[in-house]
């Protein structure tokens, strides 16, 4: 129990002069709180919550690190992977949301063939390539290798 608890479960009735009052409640005051909590108890109370808050936060930061930081990781390893992969002739989508075909490669850049009439060819960073998909043309939807 804590000490205000203590203190307010029993009752306190005091009598005398103004002094004399001053010195029963002091009195009684330290003799609930002797009472209230035992020596040990105080010194390693506030020990142990500053443990406690520490992991807490450790805890937290360790469950960020799994749950957002990791698979962002992840997944741009896997968006560089495939950018340095590309090879002429593979169909790609652009941040922009634009296919095409590359045709040349160089360091950093590729040169990409927009469009069907064959005439459109852009230099595009290799950072901006986000899919290396073909573009669906027909109006059907198309089925996702999981569903096959």
């Amino acid at each position: 129990m804590n000490f205000l608890s203590v203190l307010l479960e029993k009752s306190v009735t005091f009598s005398g002069s103004g002094s004399e009052v001053v010195e029963q409640a002091a009195t009684q005051a330290a003799n609930t709180a002797a009472s209230a909590a035992p020596a040990g108890q105080a010194a390693s109370g506030g020990t142990m919550s500053w443990i406690v808050m520490v992991l807490y936060v450790v805890v937290i930061f360790g469950l960020m690190y799994f749950i957002a930081i990791k698979p962002q990781k992840k997944r741009e390893k896997e968006l560089q992977d495939m950018q340095n992969e590309l090879k002429v002739g593979d169909w790609i989508m652009t941040s922009s949301g634009f296919y095409g075909k590359i045709m040349e490669i160089y360091d950093k850049n590729v040169v990409v063939e927009f469009g069907l009439n064959k005439g459109i060819r852009i230099p595009v960073a290799k950072s901006e390539i986000y899919g290396n998909t073909e573009p669906n043309l027909s109006n059907k939807p198309q089925e996702d290798e999981e569903k096959k």
